[in-house]
Formats: structure tokens, sequence, C-alpha cells
């Protein structure tokens, strides 16, 4: 079914997927049969977790593939003349310097390559030893697409509601946020669930109402050295209302049907359109 006679509304496809550390190649593979996949369920847009054409946990086999990725990219856009994609990667922005970044495909072409803005470095996370953040004044990007503007952000990036109220009023009517997030909280479950589940909910959630806007969430799911990645992948409409998601802790696939529409009516019952730069001005001087 064509986007004409969906009405308009955005298909998505959320490919929650796990795929094999430093092997660039084979993911690859994977990332092509997916995006075949969603492409014959008539989805405009497919997501895949962060890092997914390398696997998460690289430490210094991060400077490694690099170029492995570039070349997979390459491919990979072929596969997208009729869909979008957003596949993790770790891209090389000068020589020995490389991100942890989210690309985006469409049109047979790579539109753009977005770096993550915060890494985050406690506990079992040490990004910051091999990646370099992004710059919000350079490297903050909205994708016009066929179906409308959207941008993307990358795990940490949500937790901070900086990069997504930014990208929104730059004029995304979607966020696209791509994880790679390990399983925490098992032992102490909130209404049934992980406590990292609930805590990503929430984070979810509140972006989506404040900024009355969609957000797609794709996270990692399967298990990466001695680290398991949850899943849990989701689409939340401007209401804060769970539109789709995806099953917990195994690979999944599924398609939800966005109205973008909903998000002009959600703005007319919240304060989205109001922004105190005074607050930012403070912030800054802390």
């Amino acid at each position: 079914m064509s986007r004409k006679e969906r009405g308009g509304t955005l298909r998505v496809a959320l490919a929650q997927v796990s795929t094999w550390i430093g092997d660039v190649e084979s993911n690859k593979a994977k990332h092509i049969r997916y995006i075949e996949m969603a492409e014959r369920d008539g989805a405009d847009l497919v997501v895949f977790p962060e890092l997914s054409l390398t696997g998460y946990l690289l430490r210094d086999v991060a400077y490694e593939v690099s170029g492995a990725c570039r070349e997979a990219l390459e491919e990979i856009k072929e596969a997208c003349r009729n869909i979008y994609a957003v596949v993790g990667v770790v891209y090389e922005v000068r020589r020995g310097i490389v991100c942890n970044a989210a690309a985006v495909l469409g049109d047979g072409e790579v539109k753009c390559v977005v770096p993550k803005f915060y890494l985050p470095t406690y506990g079992l996370f040490e990004e910051a030893r091999y990646f370099m953040p992004g710059n919000p004044h350079t490297d903050l990007r909205v994708v016009n697409s066929r179906f409308g503007p959207f941008g993307t952000l990358i795990c940490e990036d949500l937790w901070h509601p900086e990069p997504a109220e930014a990208l929104v009023r730059l004029g995304a009517e979607f966020v696209v946020c791509i994880a790679s997030s390990p399983l925490r909280g098992l032992n102490a479950p909130v209404e049934g669930r992980p406590w990292i589940d609930h805590a990503w909910s929430s984070l979810i959630n509140a972006t989506a109402l404040t900024n009355s806007v969609h957000v797609i969430f794709v996270n990692r799911a399967g298990p990466e050295d001695e680290e398991f990645f949850w899943g849990g992948s989701r689409v939340v409409g401007p209401s804060g209302v769970e539109l789709a998601r995806c099953r917990s802790m195994e690979e999944d696939f599924k398609v939800c049907d966005i109205d973008l529409s909903e998000n002009a009516r959600a703005r007319r019952f919240s304060s989205f359109r109001v922004h105190l730069r005074e607050f930012h001005e403070i912030l800054s001087k802390i």
C-alpha cells in the first residue's frame, strides 16, 4: 500500500536486531535483508539500533572498522533507492578520529551522518575514550525527506532535553533515537518490567509530550560479550501514548503507521510554542 493509499501517513519499520561485534560484512548483509523486508511491507523508513553495523562493545576495534563501515554504506545506499534507513556506524571524521554516528540513507545516497553528542563514560560505558562527540553548532541536522523532516539522536542524547528540543524547533516532525541500551534493573522491576525499560519509557514519553512530536526509539536486542541488550523498541505519539512496541530480550521487527498531522493537534494544547532562552543563558554561565 502506498503513502497516498494510506492517507499520507508515515510507515516506519523498527529493525530491532542483534549484530556481530566487529563483523561489518555479516552485519551489512543483515541490514540489506531487513531493508528489503521493510520495503516489501510498504515502509517509508526503517530504523536500526546504535552501532548496528559494528556492535557496541568495540573498545580499540573502533579504530579499525570505520573504513569497512564507509564501504558498507556505499552498498547499503543502493538498497535504499525507494526507502530511507537510519543505520548505526563508526564514522571517521579525520584520520584516526572516529565518532559513534547515525547514517541516514535514502534516494540511493547517504543523506547525512550525525555523530552522538553526549558520550556516556560511567559504569560500563567508556565511549569518550574512543569517540569524539558531535558539535551541536555544526552536526545537528534535520533531514528533509519526501515524507517529512526528521532528526536523529543516539541513546544518551535523549537523556538530555536540549538535543530533541533543538531538532523539533529546527522543524523536525519526528525524532529518531537509536540505542544500544544494556539490560539493567532486572532484580528491581517497575510494574513487572526491568527498571531500564521504565527509565526509557519516562524519557521517551516526556520527549514526545514536551515537544509535541513523534519519537521513534530502536534499541539493540540480544547478547554481546558480557552484556545483554533488552530491546523494547517503540513508537510514541505526541500525546505521550505508545503506538507500537517490539518484544523485549529478543530480535524483533515491527511496522507502524504514523499520522504526523497529530503533531499540530497536540500543539494546540501545549506550551510548545513558548521557549524562554533566558534559562539557557543562565545554564551556560553556571
